[in-house]
């Protein structure tokens, strides 16, 4: 019985794992193609986790709600940060400072 639990338990933990490198990788993508269409350079190429939390989708589905930040420069001198939402597998927020994204949309990253 013990081992039964120590295997799920392992599972459990190599499940949350590999959710949490596709959330990663597609904070990345979408800040890239984001940083690509409002001509700015994402700063040190990376995203970083902030927050993680339950949260529910719009049919009501439990999922986890991870929020990243990212560093970004319009100029190559000052230093912006912006934030993206991700929920479950699917970008669910972004936010820059207004001058920069103003009027501009993003499209989530097919996979």
């Amino acid at each position: 019985m013990q081992e039964l639990l120590l295997i799920i338990c392992l599972m459990a933990v190599v499940a949350y794992w590999w959710d949490s490198m596709r959330s990663g990788e597609l904070a990345l993508m979408t800040c890239h193609r984001l940083c690509q269409r409002s001509e700015l350079q994402l700063l040190d190429n990376t995203v970083m986790r902030q927050r993680i939390w339950l949260g529910r989708s719009a049919s009501g589905q439990l999922q986890l709600c991870r929020i990243y930040s990212f560093d970004y420069s319009d100029d190559n001198e000052a230093r912006w940060q912006g934030y993206i939402v991700i929920l479950g597998r699917h970008v669910a927020e972004t936010s820059m400072d207004p001058r920069h994204s103003a009027g501009r949309t993003i499209e989530e990253p097919s996979e």
